[in-house]
């Protein structure tokens, strides 16, 4: 039996219906819902994504503000601008836009961020929520938009389900983990340092990738029939390339996601969700 395609512009184009009227309804009431994304530098993959997320906020009616910061801003101006925007009314939603440059951490930013406009769950408390299982504000884009993704995958429910995270980031890897194991998943995470990435992956029923590393896994090393979802995005010769070699895992995953066309275009709509859900906790 062929792969079953987790086709994320259609997923998008769903959960964009779904935000349409939330945001209708929001406008009856006198409310605009907006995202002001801090950006530091210039680097080109943030950018295209942040053009993206300006499209898709434009299409279902939230404004989408990008504040530029030069690249060789100090942690504490980054920290200064996010502390501002703690207090600015029609803002709904504060994201800081990863990766920093070399210079900045994100541990020395992070608590800097307004909890409660804290849309891609970067703050610490939202990422111990997170870790607790005690239900954070909001769950991080692209973590969102993988299990988006999962539910709608032959393994749905994970309950018992034995499921691989290779890559641990705090941006994608190690929340996707908790993720799966909220719902009960068996989960194994691997990284640089594991000595070897099988038996594993071949023993996975469902396996997310997030490293950026081209082409890592391939048809022969996954479990027959197994749910695979490939976070990665690289440019290679000018042709965006995920972690998974798609053209031989496609012939052997039950269920697979493109690259592009899976995990992108329902982040930006999983992040627009989080905004939306602000605005209307703070009803102005």
């Amino acid at each position: 039996m062929p792969a079953l395609i987790l086709d994320g512009r259609s997923l998008a184009n769903d959960l964009r219906a779904e935000l349409t009227a939330r945001v209708a309804a929001l406008s009856e009431a006198g409310v605009r819902p907006k995202l002001v994304v801090v950006f530091v530098g210039a680097n080109e993959s943030s950018l295209a994504y942040v053009r993206n997320l300006e499209r898709t906020g434009a299409r279902v009616g939230i404004d989408v503000a990008v504040d530029r910061l030069a690249g060789e801003a100090t942690a504490s101006q980054v920290r200064e601008r996010l502390e501002e925007l703690r207090d600015a009314k029609h803002v709904h939603g504060v994201m800081l836009q990863q990766p920093l440059p070399p210079h900045l951490a994100i541990r020395e930013i992070a608590d800097a961020m307004p909890v409660h406009k804290d849309v891609d769950g970067t703050h610490p408390t939202n990422q111990g929520h997170l870790a607790f299982g005690s239900g954070t504000e909001y769950v991080p884009a692209t973590p969102a938009a993988v299990m988006l993704l999962l539910e709608r995958s032959p393994h749905w429910p994970l309950r018992g389900r034995r499921a691989v995270m290779i890559g641990r980031s705090i941006v994608v890897g190690a929340p996707v983990a908790m993720l799966m194991l909220a719902q009960d998943a068996t989960v194994t995470i691997l990284h640089r340092e594991s000595s070897s990435l099988q038996p594993h992956v071949k023993m996975a029923e469902v396996l997310v990738v997030a490293v950026g590393s081209p082409g890592l896994i391939r048809g022969e090393d996954l479990m027959p029939g197994a749910t695979v979802i490939d976070v990665g995005t690289t440019l290679v010769d000018g042709i965006l390339r995920g972690d998974v070699d798609y053209e031989s895992a496609v012939t052997v995953a039950g269920a697979i996601t493109p690259v592009p066309g899976g995990v992108g275009p329902v982040t930006n709509v999983a992040l627009l969700r989080n905004v939306v859900k602000a605005a209307e906790r703070a009803g102005c």
